[in-house]
């Protein structure tokens, strides 16, 4: 993991709802506070689902957004709004600070603060700012670490009571090919081609393929070729970390990855405690991602 702010999404100018400000219908709109983060997660779940995301990606969208209205709960004024659109390509999810108690609801106890968090600073004292619109937190510890490692896209923005995060999560093509894993053993090395989605069905095959390759060669040098994956999800990240852990504690094994675009190397390395190698066979050129 590195040093720098775990959510360095782009800074998006104030607009409109939905994506790019077009103020669409969104296919949710819910207000939340501390008692119903529960129900948040479940309907975040069904209307994943039934837009097209596969069960894998479903629950890494409803991490990532719960680890956003938690950031409202501790930090924040404890209620906030959750709104997705789907755009054709993508489930776009924004969630704000609103200032105040969901819809029909009565105003929150100013002086409430949750179980095991510190007593915030009340407007007036040093720190305080009356009037400014905070910003969104950047400590780690925030679960925005979480968010940076797991969405497609994340931003985040002054909105008109408080900040404003947005994810967004693209949907999969509809017809991908089926889940393939090849082994090459060539020129001293051996290769490891996968072909499809590497999600939570999949990650497992992956592991254990290189778990074989060390048992019989001891000094392989593997090579994971990605060229070929159709869509993800945190397991299928959560995989090849494993596998790099693997390998690292079986010196003087190695292991690479190819077959990447930058965007998806970045997101290893955040995630990894020793950095990736990636093979020469990438040009360093960006590339679509998957999905």
């Amino acid at each position: 993991m590195t040093g720098e702010p775990a959510f360095t999404g782009r800074q998006a100018a104030a607009g409109g709802g939905g994506p790019g400000g077009t103020g669409g219908p969104p296919i949710l709109d819910q207000p939340f506070d501390a008692d119903s983060l529960y129900a948040l997660r479940a309907t975040l779940e069904a209307h994943a689902s039934r837009a097209g995301l596969p069960e894998g990606r479903t629950g890494d969208l409803v991490l990532a957004v719960h680890e956003l209205a938690t950031n409202v709960i501790l930090h924040g004024s404890m209620t906030g709004r959750v709104r997705i659109w789907h755009t054709g390509a993508a489930l776009y999810c924004e969630v704000s600070d609103t200032g105040g108690p969901p819809d029909g609801q009565p105003d929150a106890d100013p002086d409430r603060v949750p179980d095991g968090e510190p007593d915030r600073v009340p407007d007036g004292e040093p720190d305080a700012k009356p009037g400014a619109v905070p910003e969104w937190p950047y400590e780690y510890g925030h679960g925005l670490w979480i968010v940076a490692c797991t969405a497609d896209e994340h931003t985040v923005r002054a909105g008109p009571h408080g900040p404003v995060a947005t994810v967004t999560f693209a949907l999969p093509p509809p017809v991908r090919p089926a889940f393939r894993l090849t082994r090459r053993d060539e020129d001293g090395a051996t290769r490891l081609e996968l072909t499809g989605d590497l999600d939570q069905g999949t990650a497992p095959r992956l592991t254990a393929a290189v778990g074989s390759v060390l048992a019989e060669r001891p000094a392989a040098r593997i090579v994971v070729d990605l060229s070929g994956m159709t869509f993800w999800d945190s397991m299928g990240l959560a995989a090849l970390v494993s596998a790099q852990q693997l390998v690292t504690a079986a010196p003087p094994a190695t292991i690479t990855v190819s077959g990447l675009p930058q965007a998806f190397r970045r997101r290893l390395d955040k995630l990894g405690f020793v950095p990736f190698a990636y093979s020469g066979d990438d040009d360093g050129r960006e590339r679509e991602p998957p999905g």
